[in-house]
């Protein structure tokens, strides 16, 4: 199963653009974890979050890969897919 956390924040331009896609793909049936990094800091810490938005791909609760900034739905979609 695989899952994405997001990080985020409410003051985050870039989060703010990406947030729509994200609510997208979860109507569409996409697992996301969405962590606000402002309220989560023992998670920013433990996975060494150093800019946001960022994802993380987990895949039987295993870290795959991540990305950092912006993404449109096809380039979240493909990093979902493990393109």
């Amino acid at each position: 199963m695989k899952t994405v956390f997001y990080f985020t924040a409410e003051w985050c331009g870039p989060c703010k653009k990406t947030k729509p896609v994200v609510e997208d793909l979860k109507k569409e049936g996409f697992e996301f974890q969405i962590i606000d990094a402002d309220y989560e800091q023992l998670l920013v810490e433990r996975f060494e979050i150093k800019s946001i938005p960022t994802f993380i791909l987990f895949e039987n609760e295993k870290e795959v890969k991540r990305i950092t900034g912006a993404q449109n739905k096809q380039s979240l979609l493909d990093f979902i897919k493990n393109e």
